[in-house]
This record gives C-alpha cells, structure tokens and sequence, in this order.
C-alpha cells in the first residue's frame, strides 16, 4: 500500500513538472515575433509568396526520410507537400488579399465641392506564409499586435487612387488593430477618414439622386504580385449604424472589381458606389409652398377690377419680388452651372406666371410710356381729349373681358404646369 501511494506520489510530481516545462517553453508575443522577424531574416520589402518556412519543412522532411530508408514514399510525401503550399500559397497569381468597408459615418455631402466625407473602418486580411508560428509553441491560436509592429510587416500599400484626403485616426493613438494568425494570416484593421469625389448632376434638384465612388487599390504591386478582392463571406461593405445625413439618406451601396489597365500591367480595383437621394420636405416648405401661396395671391389681381391699378401692381409686385428671394435664398447655396436645375425651371416658368400677371392690364401702358413717350405724346394729348369717353368704355371692355378669360386660364395653365411638372421629376416627400 505504502509502495503504491510512493507511486502515485512520483507520478503526480512527474505530470506536474512536465505541465510546468510545457507551460515554460510557451514563448511570449516578444520572443515570436523576434523568432519570426529577426531570426528568420523576414524581409518586408519581399513578397511573402515564397515560404522559407516551406522550404525548410521539405529539406528537413527529405532528411528525415533519407535517414529512415522510406525511399517508397519519398516522393508521395514531397509532392502532397508541393501540392499543399501550390493550393494555399500560390506563387504565380500573386498574393490574395481580401478586403471590407465597415461604414462608421458619413459627415457631409457638398454641392460646392463635388465631395463627401466619411468615417469608415477597412480590413484587410492575406496569408504571409513566412510568419506561420504553429510550430514554435506558442499555446495561442493569435496574438494582437501593435502598430510599430505593422511597419517591420510586409503590406499590399492600398490607398485611395480617387480620394481628395485620406487619413488614419490619431485619438488618442493611431486607430490601427492588428492580429496575426498561426497560420500566418494576417488581419489589419484602419480606422480612417476620407474625403472622396461625388459627380453631382443637379438637373434634377431637388429630386435628385447623387452618386459618390471610392476606388481602392494597392499602389505599389500589380495584380500579378497581389489580387485584391472583397471578402465573400458576407457583404463586404456595410454601415455600421443607421446613416442620417441632413439632406440627404444612403439609398444603396454597391461594391465592385474592376481590372485597370496601366502601362506598367494591370491593377485591381475595389470600387464602391454610394447612392445619396437628397431630402426633399425641407424644399417642399422653404421653396415650393411660398411659391405656391405667391401665386395664389397674385390671382386676387383679376378680381380687383380694371379701375384698381396701384392694388393690382402692389400684389403682383410684391408676389414676384417675394418668389425672387425665396428664389436667391436657396441658390446662393448652390454652385454655378451651365444648365437649368428642376428648381430653377419651376421658378422661371412662375416668374413668367407673375410677370404676366402684373403686367396684364400694365403691359401696353408701360410700353408706351417707356418707348413712345417722346414721339406720341402731342397725339395722345389728343386723342385723349377727344375720344376720352368712347376710348374708355372700350378699354373697360376689352379690360374685363380679359381678367374673365385670366380668372380660368392662369389656374388651369398653372394646373397642367404643375401636373407636367411632378410627372417629370416625381414627387418625393423625405
């Protein structure tokens, strides 16, 4: 009995010092990344298609079974090996590097400046055979790097090609995550900042629909030395959070590959479309309803008489003056262009609306005394004097048959305006 429990005693104490061996040659993120950087010659500026670590594994494996006589399986081993790293590392096609867009926020959308801004993550994941640490005891699937540890890496050098500024976050540190695989997988996270072009076609303003693009690529290898995708597990490029914008909401996001042709090869290119449609209530009120009421109002003119001249000018005046500075008010905002935006067309079409309205009854008056003052006045003087009634009653004839015949035709030319109009550019209310 004493002799078993001495037994049990010695074989607790071996299990223990053997877990505490095991548990010592764990080596600590220090010692790897000094075994796989520094002791293994890793090169950054070389592309990690070419395993040393693979080469090393074949010559240690055919000494192995050179040494063990296995001639019969000599070759069988070699060439799974070879077929091994030719499926998961291949050489000729370039290193894959896959690639996503987390969307954290989206600032500001600019007609002036034909631009956007917003706050995005981008990861980016590839398999560098050389930093494989499986086989060094390291009792971790993945250590968690810093950011000075990234620059001793090798990197595909992506950026923006489009881009008008582009940047990594420094609050309070660099906005860089880092994490490294056992099986040399390699996953970089960069919180940035990004300003990119919009082609901003305001024909349709304010029922427009605006497109934003950013093209990613690596600047510094062709698509012989890496292949950029987007990651197919899931959807590659997606918000976060719900994006609200103050004129605008995120109606779609698209992601693409394209092949770009330069003279020194061909390059892959991420490219990512957002589709902004703009907001359009606030025009609605700010715009298009003052609008309305001016014109509303400057019908009352037709009911005022023949006889109610200044009333008439005062609202038909003050109606097109009022449209005028809404008018201003909102494209003082805008940038210049060479044609006419939905807006604009509406508010020409009103003017011509108002102009004629005041000017129905003014019209000949104006004319004449603006450019025939000096050469009719002696014979208006006389006509005046003698045909003062005759000419009057014809004139308040003519005068009211005409604001009867405007009572219904500025409504309903107004109404099949309107009706062209909303058909044209839609009515949206967001």
């Amino acid at each position: 009995m004493l002799f078993f429990l001495l037994f049990l005693n010695l074989l607790v104490f071996t299990y223990s010092e053997e877990v505490h061996e095991l548990r010592s040659e764990c080596l600590n993120e220090a010692q790897l990344m000094d075994t796989l950087i520094r002791k293994r010659d890793y090169s950054k500026h070389k592309l990690p298609r070419e395993s040393e670590y693979f080469q090393e594994t074949k010559r240690d494996v055919r000494k192995c079974l050179k040494e063990s006589r296995l001639t019969e399986v000599d070759n069988t081993l070699i060439n799974n090996l070879i077929e091994v790293r030719i499926k998961y590392f291949p050489g000729k096609n370039g290193i894959t590097v896959s690639v996503e867009f987390w969307i954290q926020e989206i600032n500001s959308i600019s007609e002036m400046t034909n631009d956007f801004e917003l706050e995005m993550f981008i990861n980016e994941m590839w398999t560098d055979p050389n930093l494989r640490f499986s086989h060094l005891g390291a009792c971790k699937a993945n250590l968690t790097l810093d950011q000075q540890t990234l620059t001793k890496l090798w990197t595909p050098n992506t950026c923006f090609v489009n881009s008008k500024f582009a940047e990594i976050y420094e609050s309070p540190f660099q906005n860089v995550f880092l994490t490294l695989f056992d099986n040399g997988t390699v996953w970089v996270n960069y919180r940035v900042r990004v300003k990119g072009p919009c082609n901003m076609d305001l024909e349709d303003f304010p029922m427009d629909t605006q497109s934003c693009r950013l093209n990613y690529q690596s600047f510094s290898y062709n698509n012989d030395e890496v292949r950029l995708q987007w990651n197919n597990q899931r959807s590659p490029v997606f918000a976060l959070q719900e994006i609200r914008i103050a004129d605008f909401w995120l109606k779609d996001i698209t992601p693409a590959v394209i092949k770009r042709d330069y003279p020194a090869g061909y390059w892959d290119e991420l490219v990512v479309t957002f589709v902004f449609e703009r907001r359009y209530m606030w025009y609605f009120l700010q715009a298009y309803l003052p609008t309305f009421f001016s014109i509303f109002i400057s019908w009352i003119a037709f009911s005022l008489g023949p006889q109610a001249i200044t009333p008439r000018t005062m609202i038909g005046v003050n109606a097109l003056l009022s449209m005028i500075f809404h008018f201003g008010s909102i494209m003082k905002n805008l940038p210049r262009v060479s044609y006419i935006k939905a807006i604009g067309r509406s508010f020409s079409l009103v003017s011509d609306f108002l102009l004629s309205i005041s000017l129905s009854y003014y019209i000949p008056d104006v004319w004449m005394l603006s450019s025939m003052t000096f050469v009719f006045l002696s014979l208006i003087e006389l006509a005046i004097v003698g045909y003062k009634l005759q000419m009057q009653r014809e004139k308040e004839h003519v005068i009211e048959r005409v604001d009867r015949i405007a009572r219904f035709a500025f409504p309903a030319g107004f109404s099949i305006f309107n009706i062209i109009y909303w058909a044209r550019y839609g009515f949206k209310v967001g």
